[in-house]
């Protein structure tokens, strides 16, 4: 009898333990409880609704105005360049005004001058970086100039004399003036020492 009582403790642990873990499942059988299923919440969002930012189609007329001018400045440079012993392309005075107009000239000289013509002709990347329409217009270009198929040769001997270990690519700044009219170079450099 003593051995029953002392079961009758384990007995009923084993019983609460048993209605603990019952009382935490569901039934099978008991169509009334419904699976509790907890997922993950997903929240979606729209697209951002910002609006697009619209350029001032005075400030793009300007800029395509300012690329060509750029361009046809640089179409001068290569026509002149390449036959340095003719007078200079005329757009060159069409695209070129100031230092840029000055610098080109002084360059053809110095071709002529060395018995060097420039073959092909380079590879450009003109940006407009900044402009103002204000005061008469003025513009930043920024550039690119990939002169790799664009060779010094001798005009006697047609032979390359390209100062050995130039940069290819370098990079360029224009300034742009709307001048008499139209738009112009005015200024151009080109950093030897920056590659890009």
């Amino acid at each position: 009898m003593a051995t029953d009582r002392a079961r009758i403790p384990r007995v009923i642990v084993g019983l609460l333990t048993l209605l603990a873990l019952t009382a935490c499942t569901q039934p099978a059988n008991n169509p009334t409880v419904s699976p509790t299923v907890s997922t993950p919440t997903t929240t979606t969002t729209a697209p951002s609704s910002s609006p697009t930012p619209t350029v001032d189609p005075a400030v793009a007329e300007a800029e395509a105005l300012i690329l060509e001018a750029y361009r046809g400045y640089w179409a001068a440079k290569v026509a002149s360049y390449a036959d340095p012993g003719q007078p200079q392309d005329p757009n060159l005075t069409v695209f070129a005004i100031d230092t840029a107009l000055a610098d080109a000239q002084a360059t053809l000289f110095q071709l002529k001058r060395d018995g060097v013509r420039l073959v092909g002709e380079p590879v450009l990347s003109p940006v407009v970086s900044k402009i103002d329409l204000d005061g008469g217009g003025t513009a930043e270009i920024t550039d690119c100039v990939n002169s790799a198929n664009w060779t010094p040769v001798s005009v006697r001997s047609g032979e390359p004399v390209a100062a050995p270990d130039q940069y290819v690519q370098v990079q360029a700044v224009a300034t742009a003036y709307f001048f008499d009219g139209r738009w112009t170079v005015r200024a151009f450099a080109a950093d030897r020492s920056a590659p890009c």
